[in-house]
């Protein structure tokens, strides 16, 4: 089949052609430009600007955010707050390490 050689399995004592030898004079990548401290400091400085910049692509920035009704917010107590049901052992797990980000989540609520 086209693109497929005759050479043995792996293992099979196949050696790959070494490549030419190199003459000593050339060198495989010529040497850096002599830059001064402040270019290198002035360089370094941005990149790293550019990489850790924030990127704000196709994104949506609203202005305020809408108040939340106090009603929504006593509903998901009233529904979530007496976990001592036999039903809810599973979830009493999830919710309890949950408990955790309810700090957070009251100050985006606000």
């Amino acid at each position: 089949p086209p693109g497929m050689t005759n050479r043995p399995p792996p293992g099979m004592g196949f050696t790959p052609p070494l490549p030419p030898p190199s003459s000593p004079n050339k060198q495989l990548h010529p040497p850096p430009p002599k830059m001064t401290l402040a270019e290198k400091s002035k360089r370094w400085n941005a990149l790293q600007t550019k990489r850790y910049a924030h990127k704000r692509r196709l994104q949506f920035i609203s202005g305020q955010k809408d108040a939340l009704p106090p009603e929504h917010v006593r509903k998901i107590l009233q529904d979530h707050g007496d976990m001592s049901a036999k039903r809810y052992s599973h979830d009493k797990r999830v919710y309890l390490g949950a408990l955790k980000y309810v700090p957070h989540a009251v100050f985006k609520l606000l």
